[in-house]
């Protein structure tokens, strides 16, 4: 062989060498122990809205709950999914989110059509590389560290996690809790079959536990230095707990149905028999304002917009710019 082709063909081994590696790193699935997913106080709300990177990824409600895309001014929105999506999480380019066959874009033809699909999914933020994580009816998903923890409902119901590339599946313990408010390696949970008190879980050192709080206690949500929560032994007002020295102080002395919050702001829906309101105010409690009255839910929160629906209206969605106006509409796409 000469020398010209000797080094023709050495050339063509290192290119086609190269190839392959970019190949598999391509499909490497980026993990990292510091990774969190959708705001707990989304999830809580179904987990709808999920803001990455200067993009909102979000269920449609004009488009049977298909995952959508848009940027965070709502402008250029796009179909990633053919079927309905909830509980929306995503890290380094990726999404997690449940996804089943209960709703699905008329544009689907074919096999899938008449299939029933259901499960955790994983895909690029462009909806490409759409794969099925496991087969399972489940209920919340959150992105903790390198893990999706999840509750699957059958036999009874528990708490399981997989690890984001498919692998290291198992169950974490036998109990349906939620594992949605997820902070800096921890799993702040309601008790659900031995007791309602809010418990750690820690996932860094082998899912150990411990008592947080005691009482009937719901929906904690950790925000800075504390953690709010729902007190259902004070007539499901919401309170807060010092995480440092575990003071704890009410927060909103009025019946909650759901809440959701960002760095700013609570939002929260006010119960009172047929006086009921969307309200706002400052993580402390202080200047409450009526934003809507009615009965609404699947709170969400992004940095520029509130979303919530209408009980017995979940085919339309509202929102709410976050710029001061207050100005309440019905959510459009052009």
């Amino acid at each position: 062989m000469s020398r010209k082709a000797m080094f023709g063909f050495a050339l063509t081994a290192i290119i086609a060498i190269g190839l392959f590696v970019l190949y598999i790193f391509s499909k490497q699935i980026p993990r990292d122990p510091a990774d969190v997913g959708n705001l707990a106080g989304n999830l809580h709300n179904k987990g709808l809205f999920f803001e990455m990177d200067g993009k909102v990824y979000f269920s449609n409600p004009y488009d049977h709950d298909c995952l959508y895309s848009m940027n965070s001014d709502e402008s250029h929105p796009k179909r990633l999914t053919s079927m309905r999506a909830q509980y929306i999480s995503g890290a380094h380019g990726f999404l997690y989110f449940y996804m089943d066959s209960t709703k699905k874009s008329d544009k689907v033809s074919g096999l899938g059509s008449v299939s029933n699909q259901y499960g955790i999914y994983r895909c690029k933020v462009d909806g490409s590389d759409q794969e099925c994580l496991l087969r399972d009816f489940c209920g919340e998903v959150q992105l903790c560290g390198e893990y999706l923890y999840y509750q699957t409902k059958l036999d009874g119901g528990a708490l399981n996690k997989i690890r984001v590339d498919k692998k290291e599946k198992q169950q974490v313990v036998p109990e349906m809790i939620s594992p949605v408010c997820y902070d800096r390696g921890t799993i702040y949970y309601t008790g659900v079959s031995q007791d309602h008190y809010i418990h750690a879980m820690n996932t860094q050192a082998g899912d150990t536990t411990r008592d947080v709080l005691y009482g009937h206690l719901f929906f904690p949500v950790v925000m800075g230095n504390y953690i709010y929560y729902m007190n259902g032994d004070a007539g499901y007002s919401l309170w807060r707990a010092n995480m440092y020295d575990g003071t704890t102080e009410v927060v909103i002395n009025e019946r909650l149905d759901n809440y959701t919050m960002d760095n700013n702001y609570i939002y929260y829906t006010y119960s009172n028999g047929l006086d009921s309101q969307l309200r706002r105010c400052t993580l402390d409690g202080e200047n409450k304002t009526i934003l809507f009255e009615g009965v609404t839910n699947c709170l969400n929160v992004t940095s520029h917009f509130l979303y919530f629906k209408v009980y017995g209206n979940d085919d339309v969605m509202y929102h709410m710019p976050l710029d001061g106006s207050n100005q309440i509409s019905v959510l459009t796409f052009d």
